[in-house]
């Protein structure tokens, strides 16, 4: 069975990196190494990730088996305001089982930047 994706042009991937790259240098990102933070850090960039996804990023990246719920609740908590992120969420029909697919990623709020 063939993994569901969500593609992302060189445009659109160049803008969003740009702004969590502004996000990051500007201090707003700067938090203590929690749950919160390395789902934050696991989800931010132009890349579409399910929560098991984002299960296994956070767990290679940081080593922490955090469970789908408690990523799912993270995502939740993140904050425009507070954290300079914002929560993208698509869902997909998976054409092989007819179910739905949700995928999630976390891009720059106050640094939009407009792919040319």
């Amino acid at each position: 069975m063939k993994k569901l994706r969500l593609e992302v042009d060189e445009f659109e991937r160049a803008a969003i990196n740009e702004g969590v790259r502004k996000v990051i240098l500007s201090g707003d990102f700067n938090r203590p190494n929690s749950q919160l933070y390395r789902v934050m850090h696991a989800a931010m960039g132009p890349t579409w990730y399910t929560l098991r996804d984002l299960e296994l990023v956070v767990l290679n990246m940081f080593g922490h088996a955090d469970t789908q719920a408690a990523i799912s609740a993270r995502l939740r908590e993140v904050d425009p305001v507070v954290h300079g992120l914002r929560k993208d969420k698509r869902m997909v029909k998976d054409p092989d089982s007819g179910k739905q697919v949700w995928f999630y990623r976390l891009v720059a709020a106050k640094y939009e930047v407009k792919a040319a």
